[in-house]
C-alpha cells in the first residue's frame, strides 16, 4: 500500500513526483494539525490547507486529462 504512494503505476519504479507531492501533503497536514492542536481557530487555516491539498489534486487531474487526450488524438 505504501509503495503505491511513491511508485510509478507504469513500471513500478520510484516516482519522484509522487514522492515529493506526498511529502508536501504530509507537511501541510502536520502543520494543519499542529495549528488546530494549539487552539488556533482561524478559518483562513482551513482555506490554506484545503487550497494546498485540493488545488494540487485538481491540477494533477486536469493536466493528466489534457495530456492523455492529446496522446489519444495524435495516434
Amino acid at each position: 500500500m505504501i509503495k503505491q504512494l511513491i511508485n510509478s503505476e507504469g513500471n513500478g519504479h520510484l516516482s519522484h513526483t509522487k514522492l515529493w507531492s506526498n511529502v508536501a501533503y504530509l507537511a501541510a497536514t502536520i502543520g494543519f494539525i499542529w495549528k488546530v492542536y494549539k487552539g488556533t481557530d482561524m478559518p483562513e487555516i482551513w482555506f490554506i490547507y484545503l487550497g494546498i491539498v485540493g488545488a494540487s489534486a485538481a491540477a494533477h487531474k486536469l493536466i493528466a486529462m489534457k495530456y492523455s487526450g492529446a496522446q489519444e488524438g495524435g495516434k
